[in-house]
C-alpha cells in the first residue's frame, strides 16, 4: 500500500526536477524504484498522476488535484503535531498569541526580541491571521491573547493599549489632491470629500485595519473606488508607492523615499484618523504569570 506522505515527497521532487531520473538523484534512490513506486500508486488509485509525454514532465489534472490534497493533509498533520506538542508545555510558561497578519511583519520581531530577552525559557506560539479569525479564536479560547487594532465589538473582550500611531494617506493621480510638486510628506489639510471616487487599494474584509478605515469612510460619508483588494498593508503600501492606487497605512509602514511623479504622502491629523494597537484577552479568564509578564514587557512606543 502506498504511503501518501512518501508519495507527496516523490511527486514534489519530480515536479521540482522536471524528470523522474533527475528526481531520483535528489532523493538518493534509483530511477527504476522511483518510477515503479509512482506507477504502483497510479494503479492503486486508478488514475494517471504524471503526463510522461511532456518535457519537462508534468502532473495530469487529476495528479495536480491529488498533490494539492496531499499537501493540505500534510499541513493539517503538521499543525496537529504542533498543537499537541504545545499542550504538553507548562501552561504558565507558554503563551498562545495571535497577531493581525497585516501588521505582523513589522511587530513580531520587536515583540519577540523584547520578551525572549527577558524571559528566554518561556514559549510563545504565534498565529498570524486576519483580525476577525483571531477574534473568534480568542472567544473560543484557542489563543490566550491577541495583538490587534481597535475597534473591538464583543464586550467580553478586554484590552490594554500598547501604542497610538498616526495614519498616513498615499495617493496617486486618481486623486484631485495629487501634485508632482509634493516631494515630501505633508500634513493633510484638504477636504476629505476630495477622496470620493479615487482609486483605492484596500485590505480584505476581516482585517482589523480595514475595519478601522471602513468606519472612518462611513462616518465621513466617503465613497471610494476599490481598485485592488489584498491581504498585506506592506503590499498595499508598495503598490501605492508605485502609483497603482491610493491607500491608508499606519505610520510604521511609511517610506520617506518616494517618487512624487507617482504618488504623494499625507500625514492625517491624529484627531481625524489614528490607529490604536492593543493587546486583548477575555475578561472572564485569569491571566497567567507569563501573560502578565508579556503585557508588562512589550513596548511598541519605540517603533
Amino acid at each position: 500500500m502506498t504511503n501518501d506522505f512518501t508519495l507527496l515527497n516523490y511527486l514534489k521532487a519530480v515536479m521540482a526536477s522536471g524528470s523522474i531520473t533527475a528526481a531520483s538523484k535528489t532523493l538518493y534512490i534509483s530511477q527504476p524504484y522511483l518510477s515503479k513506486y509512482i506507477k504502483d500508486a497510479e494503479e492503486e488509485l486508478g488514475v494517471q498522476l504524471l503526463d510522461r509525454n511532456q518535457r519537462p514532465i508534468a502532473l495530469t489534472k487529476s495528479g495536480a488535484k491529488y498533490l494539492q490534497g496531499l499537501e493540505d493533509i500534510d499541513n493539517e498533520y503538521n499543525t496537529l503535531i504542533n498543537d499537541v506538542r504545545e499542550m504538553t508545555l507548562n501552561k504558565t510558561d507558554s503563551i498562545r498569541l495571535g497577531i493581525n497578519q497585516s501588521i505582523s511583519s513589522k511587530l513580531v520581531p520587536i515583540i519577540l526580541n523584547q520578551y525572549t530577552d527577558k524571559y528566554p525559557n518561556d514559549h510563545i506560539s504565534i498565529k498570524e491571521l486576519p483580525s476577525i479569525n483571531l477574534e473568534n479564536m480568542l472567544l473560543n479560547k484557542e489563543i490566550d491573547m491577541h495583538i490587534r487594532m481597535l475597534p473591538i465589538f464583543p464586550n467580553i473582550i478586554h484590552y490594554q493599549p500598547l501604542v497610538t500611531e498616526p495614519v498616513y494617506l498615499i495617493i496617486n493621480r486618481s486623486c484631485p489632491l495629487f501634485s508632482e510638486n509634493n516631494k515630501r510628506i505633508i500634513s493633510f489639510a484638504g477636504s476629505l470629500k476630495q477622496l470620493n471616487n479615487c482609486d483605492f487599494i484596500t485590505l480584505h474584509a476581516g482585517s482589523g485595519f480595514m475595519r478601522l478605515i471602513e468606519l472612518f469612510l462611513n462616518s465621513n460619508k466617503l465613497h471610494i473606488k476599490k481598485k485592488f483588494e489584498i491581504k498585506s498593508i506592506d503590499t498595499a503600501s508598495n503598490m501605492a508607492l508605485s502609483g497603482l492606487g491610493c491607500t491608508f497605512i499606519p505610520s510604521f509602514f511609511v517610506n520617506n523615499n518616494f517618487d512624487s511623479t507617482k504618488c504623494n504622502i499625507f500625514k492625517m491629523p491624529i484627531d481625524v484618523l489614528k490607529v490604536n494597537i492593543v493587546i486583548s484577552y477575555l475578561k472572564e479568564e485569569a491571566l497567567s504569570q507569563s501573560m502578565r509578564n508579556f503585557i508588562n514587557t512589550v513596548d511598541l512606543k519605540i517603533i
